[in-house]
């Protein structure tokens, strides 16, 4: 076990904060989510080494620290909307740990494929360490989830959550233009600073395309999983670059706004343009059957999707870019191996359907084959549940406003926005059951609708477009004017 250089400034501050100042402990958390590549403490040597990542390390020591109150004070207030959301992904992630079960179970009478392409081995399943860290990421991931909800039960603290997690977006994209300058000017990078983690997988700092193409994972671990926390960034920036209120000033919120946007299309990552194309179909769909766009705005997406085709059939250099960037790693030794992945878990599926073979037993490119062929069709069933009722109550909440576009464009419809484009993004590069930022979105999703439904403005004799008998429902007992009050 080796302390990183950041490990050394960050370990002894987070169990400072944790004993002082809580709260700036979360948002520093929230702020360090896109950090993945960056690990205060690194365990093991050589291919089997790996970093504890430090928004994980700080998150694990607030929810320790909330463990420890719940003692004195055994109550824990769930939010009245995402309540079931929450309980279903708690029952996941018990799903999750009983599944363990299955290696001791089958203990050794079946044999796991590597996930390598080139390597045609295999091994006998049996529960190893690798099944219990896997396990300890979903229950310490839950945690991160149950925190998030916790501290976003008051406005001001989902406000600052939401703030901090942009900040730290911004970050990492300004860190990738430092990296990509690096690569162009052949400057050394200085991988030190926050390219602390020993794992193989954390290096992603170090590819580079066919033809010199550099790709940028700035402080991630690599170019998709960038990719993935600037998409939820630039999701849930919508509300303030298009609605009135700001995060940092509306300049301020432009400019990083575009910076975001600009490291996407540096990146190199497929995700990255997928996740662009999907966010936009998604956000177009959702201002459709709200009424706010006509149904012709949905098709957009399509029409653009038909002039970059065009542009791709007629000019050479996008030509170019294109097969390098995207159709050279499709049909590459990246995607030949991504999807063996999912063809040798899926197998593992179909011979255990009811639990699979037990947490972390078996690696896959793709999150729906993930979760069959590692807790089976029971924790599957456990998570679609949890995600409809995360989208129901999210959707239930910008549904109780009028069918307008400053109205409708609020925190709960970029948490929709954002929850859809990450499911989307796992299901076609792997599942992010590792990465706190997931955990985060996970909670703060559930957390929104509660926050912000208690905040609307009252409307021509309804609240914000919502009946008082559909108020009632939804389960806000607030009166018209405390909501007055508080607006």
């Amino acid at each position: 076990m080796e302390i990183t250089p950041i490990g050394w400034l960050l370990v002894p501050m987070g169990i400072l904060l944790a004993a002082t100042r809580p709260r700036w402990l979360y948002l520093f958390a929230v702020f360090l989510l896109p950090f993945t590549a960056t690990a205060v403490i690194n365990i093991g040597e050589g291919e089997h080494a790996s970093g504890v990542q430090a928004s994980l390390y700080l998150g694990s020591l607030l929810l320790v620290r909330t463990c420890i109150l719940l003692i004195w004070r055994p109550y824990i207030p769930l939010p009245r909307m995402g309540r079931s959301a929450l309980i279903w992904l708690g029952i996941f992630v018990a799903i999750a740990v009983i599944s363990l079960v299955m290696p001791i179970w089958i203990d050794g009478h079946i044999q796991v494929p590597s996930p390598r392409l080139l390597d045609n081995s295999t091994q006998p399943l049996y529960l190893r360490s690798s099944n219990i860290t896997g396990v300890l990421y979903v229950v310490l991931g839950f945690g991160f989830t149950s925190i998030t909800v916790l501290w976003s039960r008051k406005r001001n603290m989902l406000n600052n959550g939401l703030k901090a997690f942009l900040a730290g977006s911004a970050f990492a994209a300004a860190w990738a233009i430092v990296e990509l300058g690096c690569k162009i000017t052949g400057i050394a990078y200085p991988a030190f600073l926050f390219n602390t983690s020993a794992s193989g997988a954390a290096h992603g700092y170090r590819e580079v395309l066919e033809g010199g193409i550099p790709r940028l994972s700035s402080v991630s671990v690599e170019p998709s999983v960038l990719a993935q926390t600037l998409l939820i960034a630039v999701a849930l920036y919508l509300p303030f670059i298009f609605g009135s209120r700001s995060a940092f000033g509306k300049a301020v919120d432009r400019c990083l706004f575009v910076l975001m946007l600009l490291v996407l299309f540096l990146s190199t990552s497929s995700t990255a343009y997928l996740g662009i194309v999907i966010g936009t179909f998604v956000a177009l769909s959702l201002l459709t059957i709200r009424r706010v766009l006509r149904p012709k705005y949905v098709f957009a997406p399509f029409a653009g999707f038909l002039l970059l085709s065009l542009l791709y059939a007629t000019v050479p250099v996008v030509r170019q870019v294109a097969e390098s960037v995207l159709f050279s790693k499709a049909g590459g030794y990246s995607a030949l191996e991504r999807l063996m992945t999912v063809a040798n878990a899926y197998d593992m599926f179909k011979k255990y359907p009811i639990l699979g073979i037990g947490w972390s037993s078996i690696a896959s490119h793709d999150l729906i084959v993930n979760i069959l062929a590692n807790c089976g069709v029971v924790g599957l069933t456990a998570f679609l549940i949890a995600i409809y009722c995360s989208f129901r109550a999210l959707y239930l909440s910008l549904s109780s406003r009028p069918a307008t576009f400053a109205a409708v464009l609020q925190p709960d419809f970029a948490s929709f926005l954002a929850l859809a484009v990450n499911l989307v993004a796992c299901i076609i590069s792997g599942s992010l059951f590792v990465f706190p930022f997931f955990w985060f979105l996970c909670g703060f999703a559930i957390a929104v609708p509660d926050g912000y439904v208690a905040n609307l403005t009252p409307h021509k004799g309804r609240v914000c477009g919502e009946t008082l008998a559909a108020r009632s429902k939804l389960g806000t007992a607030f009166s018209a004017s405390h909501r007055l009050a508080d607006s």
